[in-house]
């Protein structure tokens, strides 16, 4: 096989030259972009305003549900958390003691924190936490190490590739290698660099040093160049993007894509890089400013809060003496945290100073206001009413058949006793009980009338497990496909006929059925492909048995060859005037008529292909049974 040598030392060196500069500068963008991301999160602290007025339970259910989050961000959150859970508990725990000195002054019996538990289970999920974040740390190094075996045993495969005669399979084989590099992201830092020079070295060789399908090369230097410019026009929406995180995620994205999309036409390298690169370099100064804007609101924002601060300390330099002027004060510093709560985000380094100057005083107000009403039971009493109307309201409908309406009549029932505060100790559980079992007569009279209806999908799926088996059978007999798609009809209208099966039974005799369906599909539709494969067969031997022989074959199949070189050249064409009329105000019709010319030529061509390969078995066999024959001819002469 002839080797490609139209690509001088100077075109080589050329092309490592911008292959350099394309990594550093992308190196550069993506330094940028990892600097301005981590300014970013680093302002996305909890915001501890979030645990105002919550009991010290409550703050602990708060940090319970950080465990759902990535060992990172719980970490950063609890910390938060710890703060403002150790500042309220001395509080807590300060108050508590003074009234056990109050109530004992017996100084041999030894004070007891009772919420010490609490105390202990904070403990608890914070080595949770930092041992989930450990384990993160090696996850990541695992996978890292992983991924770095991974990349150079690709290394590996793609030097032998270059060091041998280049194929069809050989090209295919290289381009897998370029699909599964993409997919490969995370590696040990220290040897990213090496890797991509090493990859991208390689790649260039391949595609500058081999030569053998010239027009498939030309056509994937092609595809590369259309991918790349659809990038740079990507790269160019990101300035619409409002994100500014989002916008650099895409940004570091399509640099990554860019990188290892492939070689594309020499003339066309440092032009698609430029524009590449000139595209990139506006979004991050876009993005760039819009940040620099964002931290001048944030000054802004300080000097807001920093004022609410101020009226906070005034609002509370006088304290009420009457019912009324408690509640008009705790609306006036509700009032306050609301519009502290629509300030946005303030600069780091003032972020926590502000935030203890402000709620300083909210938790003096709150503390004075606790202690005021402590000895206020009133409301207890006014709860015990209420929650006495809610039993009423649920006695009445524990005997109801209306299902779906009572249902959510007693839920909501529901929500609302919990929305209720306490009650007298004394009466407290039997308020509770009395509610409580009007609950359950109402849900077990539900329970047993749902009952029959269960039995009812037990049925129906034991019918359908039926015709299931009859599906899977059918894809085994030994008949025609017209017979098989005929069953195969019937029993899709008996499962289409089939009632409701039990929800938890659904996902999985679903997917079978759809697995037995697919089973006989493929089965029968392979005999349609190898009957027509047959007809094609005969037409091409009969070809190759008329005057002009196996010659004959050898036409036909070059015309077949042009046919499919023609209609991808038709596709090209097409494809470069969908990107110049994609902005007309008929783009939308005429891409339509586009893709359909480019479906139907594509399917024209998959045609094609099934002919060249009948036609080149075929030109096989007849060049086989010719060479057996003139070897019986020849055997009497050499006797």
């Amino acid at each position: 096989m002839n080797k490609e040598s139209n690509i001088d030392n100077t075109d080589l060196s050329k092309v490592e030259t911008i292959a350099v500069e394309t990594e550093n500068v992308d190196l550069s963008i993506e330094k940028m972009h990892k600097s301005v991301m981590r300014e970013i999160e680093e302002e996305q602290v909890f915001d501890a305003s979030e645990l105002d007025g919550k009991s010290l339970e409550e703050i602990m259910e708060v940090a319970s549900t950080i465990l759902v989050l990535t060992p990172t961000a719980a970490f950063k959150k609890l910390k938060v958390i710890k703060t403002y859970f150790y500042e309220k508990l001395n509080l807590d725990k300060e108050e508590e003691r003074s009234a056990f000195n109050l109530a004992n002054t017996d100084t041999e019996i030894s004070f007891t924190y009772s919420k010490e538990k609490l105390v202990q289970d904070m403990v608890s999920l914070d080595e949770q936490i930092k041992l989930a974040r450990a384990e993160e740390k090696k996850r990541i190094q695992e996978e890292r190490q992983k991924n770095l075996k991974i990349k150079q045993d690709l290394l590996v495969r793609l030097e032998q590739l270059v060091d041998k005669d280049e194929t069809l399979e050989s090209i295919n084989e290289v381009k897998d290698i370029q699909r599964e590099w993409k997919t490969i992201r995370v590696l040990p830092k220290d040897v990213v660099n090496e890797l991509w020079d090493s990859y991208n070295l390689l790649l260039n060789r391949f595609y500058d040093n081999h030569g053998i399908n010239i027009e498939l090369k030309e056509l994937d230097r092609q595809k590369n160049l259309s991918a790349k410019i659809e990038l740079t026009k990507k790269v160019e929406e990101v300035l619409n993007e409002a994100s500014l995180k989002r916008s650099f995620i895409l940004l570091n994205k399509y640099h990554e894509e860019f990188k290892n999309i492939g070689p594309v036409p020499t003339e066309s390298r440092e032009p698609i890089w430029q524009a590449f690169k000139t595209a990139s370099d506006m979004v991050y100064e876009a993005k760039r400013q819009v940040f620099t804007d964002m931290e001048t609101v944030k000054e802004v924002n300080l000097a807001k809060k920093q004022i609410l601060a101020e009226k906070a300390n005034l609002l509370n330099a006088v304290d009420p003496r009457s019912p009324q002027d408690w509640s008009e004060k705790t609306k006036s510093f509700e009032k306050l945290f609301e519009e502290w709560k629509k300030i946005g985000p303030v600069p780091k380094s003032n972020n926590d100073a502000v935030w203890i100057q402000f709620n300083g005083v909210r938790n003096d107000f709150y503390t004075k206001r606790k202690l005021h009403f402590k000895t206020q039971n009133d409301a207890k009493g006014d709860n015990l009413k209420l929650k006495q109307a809610l039993c009423e309201k649920a006695e009445s409908l524990k005997d109801s058949t209306d299902w779906s309406n009572a249902t959510k009549q007693i839920l909501a029932l529901q929500d609302d006793w919990k929305k209720i505060g306490p009650v007298p100790e004394k009466v407290n559980q039997a308020i509770w009980q009395r509610f409580r079992a009007a609950c359950d007569v109402y849900f077990n009279a539900k329970n047993q009338a749902f009952a029959g209806r269960k039995d009812e999908e037990n049925s129906n799926l034991l019918q359908k497990q039926a015709l299931l088996i009859s599906l899977e059978a059918l894809a085994t007999q030994d008949i025609t496909h017209k017979e098989a798609f005929a069953q195969l009809k019937e029993i899709n209208a008996a499962w289409k006929a089939i009632g409701f099966v039990p929800h938890k039974s659904i996902k999985a005799i679903s997917n079978a059925y759809e697995a037995a369906n697919n089973a006989v599909y493929t089965k029968f539709s392979s005999q349609i492909e190898a009957a027509k494969s047959a007809n094609l067969s005969e037409h091409f031997k009969q070809l190759g048995s008329g005057h002009q022989g196996t010659k004959g074959l050898d036409n036909e199949e070059q015309n077949i060859k042009r046919k499919i070189s023609l209609l991808n050249e038709e596709i090209t064409g097409i494809e470069n005037n969908m990107s110049f009329f994609a902005k007309s105000k008929t783009a939308e019709k005429m891409l339509k008529e586009f893709e359909l010319k480019i479906s139907k030529a594509r399917k024209q061509i998959d045609g094609l292909k099934l002919e060249l390969s009948a036609l080149r078995t075929t030109k096989k066999e007849m060049t086989s049974a010719q060479a057996a024959s003139n070897e019986d001819t020849l055997a009497p002469a050499e006797s």
